[in-house]
């Protein structure tokens, strides 16, 4: 018995069907694939939708298999080279090609795509060579249209190399390098120092000590300081005390960057000039500022442009210009965070000069940026107008534009009418495509720091005209991250899980009952399978996704994150007290506020325990409080910063864990959820009021432990009654105010709150950048830049012995 394929099976018509389609379906899917990826690539910097991440996994993932397939397809079609259709269906290998490049807006789907940049390259080094043999030795027939497949395939040849390139750059090892590379270097010139114990009372200048720039001398005070060097020229010298309040400035920090670099004090803020001298003396005593004109510079030793991080603006068409600068300054710094480098001391006290002297909103708008750049150099290709890079763009459109004047002038009239329009929609896919990422590049904020320096009035009015053509809907905003906060509640699940059923009738009958019963389980059970399937293929939607459960993060709650962590990098004197502070799990609040003896005990070793304690005590306490008095939710900032932060943490606990130190916080939470359920059932509670009156009334005289380790022996859920209880009890017990005791709380939880920051794994805060931002990593950021984290380097000794 002969055995047949499927396709012999089918009718004639329909394999014929088959045969002559399948090349353009693979062609229109990954045309769909790259309008896709360039079009919402960019927007899951600042969107957490799910949606949005599975649309642009359907179309990142398939790229090299449809290559694959397309040129295996051509490769078995080889013997009917004289078929028209096949000869122009052979011309859009390139273009294919030229998709693997991917666009500007992403490179990688995830950090793992990164890393594997090596296997990503031998793959494009078969692919193009497979398919070069394919066009240039069984298609080529020396026409015309061979030869316009010859520049598009060098294009996507390119575009290829580039994406690699950028891939091997977002690996962790790459980013480790390249910030090892960006740090401060010192001189080519001498720094001298003359203090005022050298200062002769005869003579105007006193003797002069070498001092190595990258040192600090703790309790040395410097009068004098003369550079000699290769300066770049700034018009104004300014002197201005950081801290007017100060009573003496007995640190001083020189910081260079690479080449040259001005002094930079803790103390005072100091703008290089060309042969400047300076005295410093104490607030009491005037400061004197001293010109010395330096010598000609020959054109052979010119150093390089150096960024002054606090020069004015000189563009006034830039957005938040300062700014801007500043994160430009403090991003190479800063970005080997992501590959766990420790930060060098002088940057971490150049920065903290800078942020203990701004306020809130500009702290995070910093910290936006900075995070922004860094999902550039992970997701997505950073590419600016004076970058190497940024020609390429011009290349490729010029290429595509020749590409399609061509394919205008050659005799069309063989080729089939849908194979043209594909071949069209190709060609003008390609060009679209370069000019709309020739748009991005103009309007990115790489190149508007590069503008903010320049004081070319031409090239501003190109950046306007060009950035003028975003339109809203096609290109991605200008937002850096979602600017929200996930929000969970356990009392809220607790009680939708009680599967109340709405049968408010007078009399209901048991036939009604049942069905009702049967139709809730049948839904339920279809929504599970359902959920089941969705989420084992990663393809659409889940019933709970976590946009569905947000808040925006509000202006006061970065106010009190921020004024907390000043507060701590102005304590810190040094480097272990400010890694002592990163440590503080809400201890340090209780200490502050002197309940520590009173409620010490409900901060255990277990992080994810303390966070579901503390998020049941806060829920009881809030809705206590509002059903008390309805105007504390509006009045008080520090409830609501509370109740959104305790919101936040539980949502981090089940939706990211990988995000919060290791523990069992999901069977917990599960747990706890349980027995709250089942409380609720018994006591027949259908509100949120009801539920945290009852949770309140809850015995627990002569339980309170007495250590924290008797606290093992008790639920969760107890242990969170016995909490919202003792805090209650702070009104009455030590007379505080309702405002105090949230102010309190709000003190508890931000502390938390930074805790977890600091523990965070660096790859995910790196993976958190591709799913809108989590206000974690920007807290994160933020301590590190106050000099809360563990990855700071502590001052070195001046006086340390060399063998040079």
């Amino acid at each position: 018995m002969n055995k047949r394929t499927v396709l012999e099976i089918l009718p004639q018509s329909v394999t014929d069907f088959f045969n002559e389609w399948q090349l353009r379906v693979l062609a229109l899917v990954s045309l769909s694939s790259q309008i896709a990826l360039l079009l919402l690539g960019n927007r899951r910097k600042y969107k957490a939708e799910k949606w949005l991440r599975n649309i642009l996994w359907l179309a990142y993932s398939p790229e090299d298999l449809i290559v694959a397939v397309f040129v295996g397809i051509l490769s078995d079609c080889q013997g009917n080279g004289e078929n028209p259709s096949q000869q122009l269906q052979a011309f859009w290998m390139p273009f294919l090609l030229l998709h693997l490049g991917g666009p500007d807006t992403i490179t990688a789907y995830s950090l793992e795509d990164n890393e594997l940049w090596t296997r990503q390259f031998l793959q494009r080094l078969l692919q193009f060579g497979w398919a070069a043999s394919k066009i240039f030795l069984t298609s080529w027939e020396g026409k015309l249209l061979n030869i316009l497949a010859v520049p598009m395939f060098g294009a996507g040849l390119i575009k290829s190399v580039e994406k690699t390139s950028f891939l091997k750059s977002g690996s962790k090892h790459q980013v480790r390098e390249l910030a090892n590379r960006d740090r401060d270097v010192g001189p080519p010139g001498k720094v001298y120092i003359q203090t005022m114990s050298d200062v002769s009372t005869d003579s105007d200048v006193g003797s002069t000590t070498y001092v190595d720039p990258t040192c600090r001398c703790p309790g040395h005070i410097y009068t004098d300081i003369v550079f000699e060097g290769n300066w770049p020229s700034f018009p104004d010298i300014v002197l201005e005390w950081d801290r007017p309040n100060r009573p003496s400035y007995p640190d001083t920090v020189l910081e260079w960057n690479r080449a040259n670099y001005a002094a930079f004090t803790r103390g005072c803020d100091f703008n290089g000039a060309p042969g400047c001298h300076c005295s410093c003396r104490p607030e009491s005593e005037e400061c004197e500022i001293v010109n010395i004109p330096s010598p000609p510079q020959p054109a052979s030793e010119k150093s390089e442009e150096v960024i002054i991080p606090s020069l004015p603006s000189r563009n006034k068409t830039i957005p938040d210009a300062d700014l801007l600068e500043k994160a430009v300054h403090f991003f190479p710094k800063f970005k080997g965070l992501f590959a766990d480098l420790v930060l060098d001391w002088t940057d971490l006290e150049q920065s903290k000069s800078f942020f203990e002297n701004i306020s809130s909103a500009e702290a995070f708008q910093v910290v936006e940026i900075e995070l922004g750049f860094m999902y550039d150099v992970f997701y997505a290709k950073p590419v600016a107008v004076y970058d190497e890079f940024s020609f390429l763009r011009f290349i490729d459109l010029l290429v595509s534009i020749s590409a399609l004047l061509g394919f205008w002038i050659i005799d069309k009239h063989e080729f089939r009418y849908v194979d043209l329009i594909i071949t069209w929609l190709l060609l003008v896919e390609a060009i679209l495509r370069e000019i709309y990422c020739i748009i991005l590049m103009f309007s990115s904020e790489r190149t508007e720091n590069w503008l903010n320096k320049q004081e070319k009035t031409g090239m501003t009015r190109i950046y306007q005209a060009i950035s003028s053509c975003r339109v809203p809907f096609l290109f991605p905003d200008k937002k850096r991250w979602s600017d929200s906060m996930g929000q969970c509640s356990l009392l809220s699940n607790s009680l939708e899980n009680l599967h109340i059923v709405v049968w408010n009738f007078c009399c209901i009958s048991p036939l009604l009952e049942m069905l009702s019963e049967v139709w809730n389980f049948c839904i339920s059970l279809m929504s599970e399978m359902l959920s089941e399937i969705w989420n084992f293929f990663s393809i659409c939607l889940e019933f709970e996704d976590c946009y569905k459960n947000s808040s925006v993060v509000p202006k006061f709650l970065k106010i009190l994150i921020f004024e907390q962590l000043q507060e701590k990098s102005r304590t810190a004197s040094n480097n272990k007290k400010a890694k002592k502070f990163s440590a503080h799990k809400g201890e340090l609040a209780l200490e502050n506020m002197k309940c520590f003896s009173e409620l010490g005990w409900s901060l255990g070793e277990e992080f994810d325990e303390n966070i579901l304690l503390w998020h049941v005590a806060t829920e009881l306490c809030y809705y206590a409080d509002l059903n008390r008095n309805s105007s504390i939710s509006v009045e008080n900032s520090n409830c609501k910063a509370s109740k959104l932060v305790s919101d936040y943490m539980l949502h981090l606990l089940l939706k990211r864990p990988n995000m919060l130190p290791n523990g069992i916080g999901e069977i917990r939470f599960q747990e706890t959820c349980d027995e709250a359920t089942e409380f609720f059932r018994s006591g027949n509670i259908k509100d949120k009021i009801q539920a945290c009156e009852k949770l309140l009334q809850v015995n627990t005289k002569n339980r309170q432990p007495k250590e924290k380790e008797e606290k093992n022996c008790m639920s969760v859920l107890f242990n969170a009654c016995l909490l919202a209880q003792s805090l209650q009890l702070l009104e009455t017990a030590m007379e505080w105010k309702c405002e105090k005791k949230w102010e309190m709380m709000s003190d508890v939880w931000i502390e938390m709150l930074s805790y977890a920051a600091s523990q965070c794994p660096s790859n995910q805060h790196a993976e958190a950048l591709r799913r809108g931002g989590e206000l974690l990593t920007h807290v994160w950021l933020l301590m590190a830049h106050f000099g809360l984290t563990e990855h700071s380097q502590a001052p070195r000794n001046c006086n340390r012995v060399s063998l040079l």
